[in-house]
């Protein structure tokens, strides 16, 4: 497994490595075998609890101050210099 995933190790360390993928693998090994039949698949571990706001479209209570700040603009746009010219 190490080979490929172009992983190395030093020699006395894959034991100790190899011990703990073989617990993992053991581990989801259990985890295939259970039933799961009659079992609703999920997005989430856990319940989400509270429901989105609504999308409603409003002016932003700061785009006056913001944009007051801009050294240059046109009504409520920045204006930047040309950076593309023209062919």
């Amino acid at each position: 497994m190490a080979r490929l995933a172009r992983l190395s190790f030093p020699e006395k360390e894959l034991a100790r490595y190899t011990e703990k993928v073989t617990a993992v693998l053991e581990y989801v090994k259990q985890l295939n075998d259970l039933d799961t039949k009659g079992i609703e698949p999920t997005s989430h571990a856990v319940e989400v609890l509270g429901k989105p706001r609504e999308d409603v479209v409003c002016e932003p209570a700061l785009a006056d101050g913001i944009i007051s700040n801009a050294p240059a603009r046109d009504e409520m746009f920045y204006q930047v210099p040309r950076v593309i010219e023209e062919s």
